[in-house]
């Protein structure tokens, strides 16, 4: 496989300009096949017309995004959307009402839905920029940085087209990353996974990236020893902790507001009315809501009905324990020069991988791939044959060489394709899985 020369020169002579164009142009067709397929394929399950029975034909109504759309147009009304932050459903209210106003309308559903898709749709387009620029600089390799986000416009989901919070997740992470590692700035990236944690929880565990970062900062990781890492812990932490804090204060004021709402005596008339969770230690509704709704819990999605939704994200977990091995084993044989920013990236994705495998919708992965750069460099490291030299620092290819896919490079392609397409169709219908 060879790019074509126009492909290389754009690339190198407007590579930010190139790439937001191309994935404009490719989300654009993908939601006007949405469009096409919504008019074929009548969805299977009913549920959207609880929020609107206007929207039976908009494809942006299905699944997660009943709730989101829901919580835009009533608030928090039910138990269950307390599970989901606020900043996602602030912004779908937002672009839904300036959506009404420059039609001159009435504010209603579809314009909630149609904002979602905006602000997903520009999402995505602006992490795969973010994520191109920051690879480039991480890796020193304008090839590989290439390669990767070429790769990461051929997701295997639909999620990028969709009113869904991944998109927006995306887009706040890899730049909170970027001007973590590129910028050093501090809070201004504390406030940006502030903004993440208020779009997804998980952005809470943004802080290990943050303080890891701050504490070791870009030193070469053969260099840390256990007597350097405790002089880095006792004249750096400090520096941390209000950058942490704010990353953090997203999820308290959402548990505390949760709080206020259902358990405050003032707005109870009953005490049959008070949930359980109220009178815990730490009556934190997140953890509840997510097991009484969806059943998350450690090994709960380990059973065999769910084999088939464990099996669907194979590829992600295989690639993904496949780059995992062939970075620390780099470390260990001293084969990498890499500053130890690479690694605090790797230690996180390798936690967040575990969260979902052992506590979560095993199937979720598929969507919140986008969300993860480390899985897209792992995927590009394994999917290219770059020869005997592995180092990243380098540029692999010239532009001139026949870029040669692995095997696993091949299959992944497929895969991306075929159950991209697939599961737009199944969407549409409104099919698991979700």
């Amino acid at each position: 496989m060879r790019f074509p020369g126009w492909v290389e020169e754009a690339s190198r002579l407007h590579p930010t300009l190139s790439i937001g164009l191309t994935a404009s142009i490719i989300r654009l067709v993908h939601i006007t096949f949405l469009y096409l397929l919504s008019w074929l394929i009548p969805p299977f399950d009913n549920s959207h017309n609880l929020v609107s029975s206007t929207s039976t034909n908009t494809p942006g109504l299905r699944w997660d995004a009943i709730h989101f759309i829901s919580i835009a147009k009533y608030g928090y009304i039910y138990e269950q959307h307390l599970a989901f932050q606020p900043l996602f459903m602030g912004l779908l209210r937002l672009s839904g009402e300036c959506l009404a106003w420059l039609k001159g309308n009435e504010f209603n559903e579809n314009d909630l839905i149609w904002g979602g898709m905006t602000i997903s749709s520009t999402s995505w387009i602006g992490s795969c920029m973010i994520l191109h620029k920051m690879t480039t600089l991480l890796f020193n390799s304008s090839r590989f940085a290439l390669l990767t986000t070429i790769l990461y416009m051929i997701p295997p989901t639909p999620i990028p087209s969709l009113p869904y919070t991944e998109p927006l997740y995306s887009l706040i992470v890899l730049s909170g990353i970027y001007l973590l590692v590129v910028k050093k700035q501090y809070i201004l990236t504390g406030i940006l996974f502030a903004f993440s944690t208020a779009t997804r929880a998980t952005g809470i565990f943004n802080v290990f990236i943050l303080a890891g970062v701050i504490i070791l900062g870009d030193l070469p990781i053969h260099r840390i020893g256990v007597k350097l890492l405790i002089e880095r812990l006792m004249t750096r932490s400090w520096k941390a902790i209000i950058p942490c804090l704010i990353t953090m204060l997203p999820f308290l004021l959402s548990q505390w507001y949760a709080y206020q709402s259902f358990c405050d005596d003032q707005g109870i008339t009953s005490n049959e009315m008070r949930r359980p969770w109220c009178d815990t230690k730490l009556p934190f509704v997140y953890h509840f809501v997510q097991k009484e709704y969806w059943n998350i819990g450690f090994l709960n999605y380990w059973t065999i009905a769910n084999i088939p939704n464990i099996l669907l994200p194979l590829p992600i977990i295989i690639t993904s324990f496949l780059g995992i091995i062939n970075h620390f084993k780099s470390l260990k044989n001293h084969l990498s020069n890499q500053t130890s920013i690479l690694t605090i990236l790797y230690l996180h994705h390798v936690l967040i991988l575990f969260l979902v495998l052992f506590n979560s919708h095993i199937q979720i992965l598929l969507r919140t791939c986008i969300t993860d750069p480390v899985i897209w460099w792992n995927v590009t490291s394994i999917s290219i044959n770059w020869g005997k030299d592995k180092s990243v620092e380098k540029e692999k290819l010239t532009s001139k060489k026949r870029i040669q896919l692995t095997k696993i490079g091949k299959i992944w392609i497929s895969w991306c394709l075929i159950w991209g397409t697939l599961s737009t169709i199944l969407w549409i219908g409104h099919y698991p899985p979700a």
